[in-house]
């Protein structure tokens, strides 16, 4: 566990195992712990990179200037400290659109691209999910928060099936939701809501698989077959019985679908 001098603060970072890179890239709540799973799947065969955004986790967390061009700069300085010349890009959500745009402004970095449950343009429901969520935020209670983003984010079965599991992770998120994390939150929530990729899918050139979850209510399937059409020789795959926390509701299949399509590179 090490952290990095960036511009605008320190960046939290770790590595396990050895090989070629991958970088695993946050959803916008998620922090390096959730990755566990497939930190100990692909560790086995790649150095795994996982780190913090600015904003997030054990990342510094400024007043503002978040930016998905300025995490793409934070990537770009973590790859050259690490000596890196080359990466494996596997993002969901948030650091999917963070990954489109980093394929398609350093093209000679990435080895190839994963794109999960992503957006390269906004549509009026989307955005309007994105007000509400910032409206929730403004509340600063971290109760209430969980339990209003919550219905978005998983699919009708695993709310129905984990629902013990979702009450000890809506505890955990009321101790860590401080006055700090949610004034983050709401800068890289705005960050977001500025997001306008779609221009720059044809920028893309490494090779790219995008995963849909087809019980995605936050950002449904047509979002990736956008993405898909726009960068030439892009996979499309769509994960059935699942919603938008598709690594946490589905690890295996994810991974499976990942490692698939990185064998298929050699």
């Amino acid at each position: 566990m090490s952290e990095l001098a960036v511009s605008r603060g320190n960046i939290f970072y770790t590595t396990r195992g050895k090989g070629e890179t991958v970088v695993f890239l946050n959803g916008i709540m998620m922090t390096t712990d959730v990755w566990q799973f497939q930190t100990e799947a692909f560790s086995q065969k790649y150095q795994v990179l996982l780190h913090d955004f600015l904003g997030q986790g054990r990342s510094d967390k400024p007043a503002h200037g978040y930016s998905l061009g300025g995490h793409c700069q934070d990537l770009l300085a973590l790859l050259d400290h690490l000596q890196v010349e080359k990466a494996h890009v596997v993002g969901v959500s948030y650091g999917g659109e963070v990954g489109l745009l980093f394929a398609a402004s350093y093209p000679e970095r990435v080895q190839s691209l994963t794109v999960g449950t992503a957006v390269s343009e906004i549509h009026p429901l989307l955005a309007a999910m994105g007000k509400s969520w910032i409206a929730a935020a403004e509340l600063a209670d971290g109760k209430r928060f969980f339990e209003i983003i919550t219905p978005l984010v998983y699919s009708n079965s695993f709310l129905a099936e984990k629902q013990e599991w979702l009450d000890r992770r809506k505890e955990i998120f009321a101790r860590v939701a401080t006055p700090d994390w949610f004034a983050a939150f709401l800068g890289l929530m705005k960050s977001f809501m500025q997001l306008n990729l779609t221009p720059e899918l044809g920028k893309i050139k490494a090779p790219t698989l995008v995963l849909a979850a087809e019980e995605d209510i936050l950002k449904p399937p047509y979002y990736s077959e956008i993405i898909a059409r726009g960068i030439e020789g892009a996979i499309l795959k769509t994960v059935p019985g699942t919603g938008h926390a598709l690594p946490m509701e589905k690890p295996g299949e994810f991974n499976e679908l990942v490692q698939e399509f990185l064998d298929s590179l050699d």
